[in-house]
Order: structure tokens, then sequence, then C-alpha cells
């Protein structure tokens, strides 16, 4: 995860001025976002990450934060999780349906 979050840092240089509290709440993000992965795989429904996605990004919105902003998240946590497909493939289409959406929307298109 320390991986990850490094990796946020240089692709969004305003994080790098984020305090620890706003960084402990993009952990706990980043966290929620593979435990819904893990279930998603789980069960195997790439729905239930993709509309947990659509719910985090109309939050985000509502705190000021692009939801767009979780497009790099996704693309880290996919180069992670490289020699797990099915992991990656359901990371790949909820990058793609959350770079698709108008900005602003919490909803798909």
């Amino acid at each position: 995860m320390k991986t990850v979050l490094a990796g946020l840092e240089e692709r969004l240089p305003a994080m790098r001025a984020d305090t620890d509290l706003q960084r402990q709440y993009t952990a706990e993000d980043l966290a929620h976002i593979v435990e819904f992965l893990a279930t998603a795989l789980y069960v195997g429904d790439g729905e239930l990450l993709t509309g947990f996605l659509t719910w985090t990004a109309g939050i985000l919105t509502a705190r000021g934060v692009p939801a767009v902003s979780l497009v790099p998240a996704l693309e880290l946590l996919e180069a992670e999780l490289r020699d797990f497909p099915r992991a990656t493939g359901m990371l790949r289409s909820a990058r793609t349906d959350l770079a698709e959406r108008p900005a602003g929307s919490a909803r798909p298109a």
C-alpha cells in the first residue's frame, strides 16, 4: 500500500501538501478499494467494485476532490496486481468507467 501512496504523490503533486490526517484518509480509501476488489473477485461480480467506486466518486466530488483522482489510484493498484489477471481486469473496467464519466458526475453516463 505504501507503494501506491507514494505513486499517488508522484502523479498528483497536490497530495504532497496533504496533512497526516488527509494521508490517513487516503490510505483508508485505498484499503476500502482493495476490500471491495477482493469481495468482487470472491463472488465474481465486478459491479460490486464499480458500484463502490461510483459511490466513492460522488463522495469525493461532494468534498471538492475531483473524482478522476481515483483513476491514478486504480492504475497503481493494477500495476501492483499485474500477476492477477482477474483483478487487473476488474480494476481496468472500473478505471475505464470512471474515466468516461462526465466531470462531477457520480453516476455512469
